[in-house]
């Protein structure tokens, strides 16, 4: 090879080495910029859902006087926390909503609270919903005029919603509020009380309404943050994928990652439902 061949080879290797410099700037630019969109998603769900949304809860945890030897390892509703302190599942969930999106947070409290054991709690709520009775509250919301959206996260109990929760939308006027639902169950998703709620908020906005789990309470923040995960890498592959698909082996791997990605939003997704 002649030294003008090897001058030439020298600039092939520095252009091909400045390629891949290039080509990974632009991959940490893209990722850069899905974190940078990642984190401007959530700042405006804060900014729509932080200061004009209150959420509204109901947990059984909080209406009952429990002993401090209850049994909270074997309910799949009940739990304690590292300080010792007993907490229910709609507890876990409102904080974790709250925690989101800086949201206003209340409690819905009855003034006489329900029986610490199970099977009592369960007849009175039978007996509460078939004497149609409005529990009294001991707290209320005083500024609920400023408030457009309600997140209200609540157990099913008896197919629809607490009579306690009755009482505390029949206290205001939730015309033109947006009423978004999360119910807590065991098996009977939400059960007819989406229906119910529309039925006795005809002015609201009431959204179709979202089913947890108890056994997903825990995991809730885990299976979002999976979901947005695999939705974000799965868009990012299929770019990745389009962009290699001069080299089939880069490509096919790209495609490989894409379907991975697709099956773990999926996956995700379903455990948030189920």
């Amino acid at each position: 090879m002649d030294v003008k061949g090897i001058f030439k080879f020298s600039s092939d290797i520095r252009q091909v080495k400045g390629m891949h410099k290039k080509a990974k700037y632009i991959e940490v630019g893209i990722i850069a910029c899905l974190i940078i969109l990642a984190a401007v998603a959530i700042f405006s769900f804060r900014a729509r859902y932080g200061g004009n949304t209150l959420v509204v809860y109901f947990s059984r945890v909080g209406n009952t006087d429990f002993s401090e030897d209850v049994d909270a390892v074997s309910s799949a509703s009940l739990r304690r926390e590292r300080s010792g302190r007993l907490v229910g599942n709609a507890e876990v969930l409102a904080n974790d909503i709250h925690d989101f999106t800086g949201a206003d947070i209340h409690e819905i409290q009855v003034r006489d609270v329900y029986p610490e054991d199970y099977e009592q709690t369960v007849d009175r709520a039978s007996e509460e919903r078939n004497q149609n009775t409005r529990p009294e509250l001991l707290n209320y919301v005083d500024n609920m005029q400023e408030y457009d959206n309600i997140i209200l996260i609540y157990p099913v109990w008896w197919s629809t919603v607490p009579m306690p929760v009755y009482t505390f939308l029949e206290e205001y006027d939730f015309a033109g509020k947006t009423i978004i639902p999360i119910a807590t169950h065991k098996g009977s998703f939400l059960g007819s009380s989406v229906s119910d709620l529309k039925q006795i908020l005809p002015e609201s906005h009431v959204k179709n309404g979202i089913a947890v789990s108890g056994g997903s309470v825990d995991f809730l923040k885990y299976w979002i943050i999976g979901a947005l995960t695999g939705i974000v890498l799965l868009f990012y592959a299929i770019g990745m994928a389009k962009k290699c698909k001069e080299n089939p082996v880069k490509a096919r791997a790209w495609n490989i990652c894409a379907v991975v990605s697709m099956l773990v939003a999926v996956i995700c997704v379903i455990k948030l439902l189920l």
